[in-house]
């Protein structure tokens, strides 16, 4: 079988999770035997597709082209993720005149304008966000969704859906193989630096305080700002590192005892899975989706409430880990398990 997976044009230049995901996911159909192509938005499909695959509902000017003239089956991997609770206190004014579809309409305008990401088309811009969604799932024969919150948000937001599927995320082999014994300690947070990851709220609980903190992660290259705020607030226990991978990213997760996802939002906190694999220990806070996805390896605390979040985060710094554990939660969650269902979705 021959699938084209499309993602947003920025997939390598800005990674996340989702690039893990596509890359991850592709690598998995290829050693089932199958042809996968990588396309980014904006490039032509390679010939004789027999299945085309989309990433991130949220984009739709990115997939809509694709899914509406290619006559074959058509399967979407939403990555639907909620900005509002980040752009109600980023934008304040424009999130309650212009809402949050709205708002997530001029932001990717505002993105083709100042060069940082494609122009999304004459059709999206006279649309707008949710009609061009809503136009997408039109075109859409199967949905699959990382978590049942996340169909429910769907639902709420576009209305009746086509077929969905819940297909969790995978983790890597790297990750599950049991880690080196040594000695864990310090704070770790990874992710891009932006108002939606909240990690300007950690760094100045862990300045004030003195928490050993390592930060890893590139900059948005939209929101410099908030990187500068990041570095101006953080004290001398506080580290920067880039956007990493391999076996620097196996260390990191290696050598630290706890990691913290303060993030306003994620679909599918791929990294809480990832460091659960390494015996760390995994605070979240309690949004959806990851109330769902990451319950079975972490625990959920409201980082909006400073007093008990940091009595947590001290108690979570002293207490014991069990490599062994979270080692067995693991089980069935590979990438070549999980491709089993997404190849099931294609039928």
């Amino acid at each position: 079988m021959h699938i084209a997976f499309v993602a947003r044009k920025t997939l390598y230049s800005q990674p996340g999770g989702d690039t893990v995901q596509v890359e991850q996911s592709a690598a998995a159909l290829r050693r089932q035997g199958h042809n996968v192509s990588i396309i980014s938005s904006g490039t032509s499909l390679p010939d004789n597709i027999d299945v085309l695959h989309g990433f991130n509902l949220g984009r739709p000017a990115d997939l809509l082209p694709y899914f509406t003239s290619f006559p074959g089956k058509k399967v979407l991997s939403s990555i639907y993720v909620d900005y509002a609770l980040a752009d109600s206190v980023r934008f304040h004014l424009l999130y309650k005149l212009l809402g949050k579809h709205g708002l997530e309409h001029m932001k990717t305008l505002a993105r083709a304008l100042n060069g940082s990401d494609r122009w999304p088309g004459l059709a999206y811009a006279l649309r707008g966000q949710r009609r061009s969604v809503q136009a997408l799932l039109k075109h859409t024969h199967t949905v699959l969704t990382s978590s049942d919150s996340e169909a429910r948000r769907l639902e709420q937001d576009f209305g009746a859906l086509p077929k969905t599927i819940t297909v969790p995320l995978g983790v890597a082999e790297e990750f599950l193989t049991p880690p080196k014994e040594g000695a864990k300690e310090g704070i770790l947070m990874l992710g891009r630096l932006e108002w939606l990851k909240n990690q300007k709220t950690v760094i100045q609980w862990a300045s004030k305080r003195h928490w050993p903190l390592t930060v890893v992660g590139d900059p948005n290259k939209n929101q410099q700002g908030y990187y500068r705020e990041c570095k101006a607030m953080a004290g001398e226990t506080i580290s920067f590192l880039p956007h990493t991978g391999g076996e620097e990213l196996l260390a990191l997760l290696d050598s630290h005892k706890l990691l913290l996802i303060p993030s306003h939002f994620e679909s599918f906190s791929l990294v809480g899975w990832e460091a659960a694999a390494r015996g760390m220990k995994v605070l979240f806070n309690e949004v959806a989706d990851m109330e769902e996805t990451l319950a079975p390896i972490g625990e959920g605390i409201d980082f909006s409430d400073e007093a008990a979040c940091t009595l947590r985060i001290q108690e979570a710094l002293s207490e014991p880990v069990d490599i062994k554990k979270s080692q067995a939660l693991l089980e069935g969650r590979s990438w070549d398990q999980i491709v089993m269902q997404i190849l099931a979705a294609y039928a």
